[in-house]
């Protein structure tokens, strides 16, 4: 484990895991993909003579939350969650249900990347102090990635799960998985402006300068709304911006579950782009399209 401040540290890895003790009581910030994830974890824990009483999830993704049901029943800890996500922390099945646009969904959404084991929620929490007595914890909203995707403060630091996405991580994906593109754009600004001495993403290694990397990710975003618009200068389907945009950035996507994903985030950035006004919905042959507004019939 990496100390990064008195009582707090992360246990790095493909997800980053926070750390924060008091004496010998700890409590995690997100708990991995898989019971593997989170054996490890506990047995840095444990190397460290650290009993948990808590996890503490900052979304409801499977890679954040999918070592909980192992945790819990190893220590007894309880699971803390932001409101909403927590729905699905304890119902997981909601994530391949809505990327399969709400009907029961096909096995290739039904692996441990997107259905995770179900947890037990003993507490909902909104932003601000948590109840976690003697800890210091505070929740700060940082949504976009996910509808209420929530940074936890403690001091100094802030474990910001994924409100930033790494420059590795945007060069191997290109288009980052986001469910709301408005509130990840000032999740970004947010993010930008905050006085706190370390960031730790979940993705990206701890830094005291979030600056240069939320201003990628903010370029990032803001050429990929660029790009969907140019696409539908005249009226097209998802499928077809979807299929379009993927080619462009040089995508080929050989598994369901990933285009599941990326069709999902090119509604977010179409979402995006008609509540700004500039794009609008065109029912034309039984179709559903898109257009640029300025072209819109």
């Amino acid at each position: 484990m990496r100390v990064l401040d008195e009582g707090v540290g992360v246990i790095e890895g493909r997800v980053n895991l926070g750390v924060v003790w008091r004496g010998d009581r700890a409590v995690m910030v997100d708990s991995g993909l898989d019971r593997d994830s989170a054996r490890k974890a506990l047995r840095v824990l444990e190397g460290e003579g650290l009993q948990l009483v808590a996890v503490v999830n900052t979304h409801s993704h499977a890679d954040h939350f999918g070592g909980n049901s192992y945790l819990v029943g190893r220590t007894g800890a309880e699971v803390w969650a932001p409101r909403l996500e927590a729905a699905i922390i304890q119902n997981p099945l909601l994530e391949p249900i809505y990327l399969f646009h709400g009907a029961n969904p096909v096995k290739a959404l039904r692996n441990r990347f997107v259905l995770a084991k179900p947890s037990p929620v003993h507490k909902v929490f909104d932003a601000g102090p948590l109840g976690l007595e003697g800890f210091g914890l505070e929740a700060v909203p940082l949504p976009g990635h996910s509808f209420n995707h929530t940074g936890i403060k403690v001091g100094d630091v802030l474990f910001c799960g994924d409100a930033v996405f790494s420059r590795r991580v945007v060069e191997k994906y290109k288009i980052p998985v986001v469910q709301d593109v408005g509130a990840h754009l000032k999740s970004l600004e947010k993010l930008w402006k905050m006085d706190v001495e370390l960031f730790v993403p979940s993705h990206a290694k701890p830094v005291r300068d979030i600056g240069s990397l939320a201003r990628f990710n903010l370029e990032t975003t803001e050429r990929i709304a660029g790009d969907v618009l140019a696409l539908v200068e005249e009226p097209r389907t998802v499928e077809e911006v979807h299929s379009l945009l993927a080619t462009r950035y040089g995508l080929d996507t050989q598994v369901a579950q990933q285009w599941f994903l990326l069709h999902t985030t090119f509604m977010a950035y179409l979402g995006y782009l008609e509540e700004s006004g500039r794009v609008r919905i065109q029912l034309e042959g039984n179709q559903l399209k898109w257009v640029a507004s300025q072209h819109a019939d």
